[in-house]
């Protein structure tokens, strides 16, 4: 009996790209706080993305579907700008799992991030629960060597800002998780095409 062929799968996320000069400033920070010897997982400059969501495992045969939609939002949202300033952690101080540059912006982020997200959920996907606080992630904390040192300098950078992200297009991002860590594809880009 031919049970015939299990769909082939992909990881896959939607993400808005940050730009080189804000990758620049923030690897700046990155090799400044690996200094301070913590045992982290640092993500590296090219995996530094500002995601809007993550849809997991996803057949091949979605993906169509999902450029279609996602190019319906994009033609329905003029272009704009982000801030990426200050630093954190999630979920606390106390208990730091992830540290990240802080995303400030108009509403238009927003109203984009709600519109994938409804987008997203006639095609099956669950919509996300969490309030969305969008943050660019640059580590992870594997476990609490060297965490003192290192929280008290990321305070140093509360107020600083990183660089302006000028928004023009979503992307549809495949994830590859290998021993090195996460690769990143894209897949395709729709523009942002609203006319002022």
């Amino acid at each position: 009996m031919n049970a015939g062929r299990l769909p082939v799968t992909v990881r896959c996320f939607i993400a808005i790209d940050i730009g080189e000069e804000t990758r620049r400033e923030i690897e700046t920070l990155i090799r400044a706080l690996r200094r301070l010897g913590p045992d982290l997982k640092w993500l590296t400059g090219g995996q530094i993305h500002l995601t809007l969501k993550f849809l997991g495992n996803t057949e091949e045969t979605m993906v169509v579907r999902i450029e279609e939609a996602l190019k319906a939002v994009a033609s329905a949202h003029r272009r704009f700008t982000l801030t990426a300033a200050g630093t954190g952690v999630f979920p606390d101080y106390s208990r730091p799992r992830v540290l990240w540059i802080g995303i400030s912006g108009p509403e238009e982020l927003d109203i984009l991030y709600n519109d994938i997200e409804t987008a997203m959920e006639l095609l099956g996907y669950r919509r996300e629960a969490r309030t969305f606080r969008p943050h660019l992630t640059i580590a992870r904390v594997k476990t609490r060597k060297g965490l003192t040192p290192l929280l008290r300098e990321l305070r140093g950078y509360k107020e600083r800002e990183f660089g302006k992200i000028e928004v023009s297009e979503i992307l549809l991002m495949k994830s590859t998780l290998k021993p090195t860590g996460a690769e990143y594809e894209r897949l395709f880009s729709a523009a942002l095409g609203k006319e002022e």
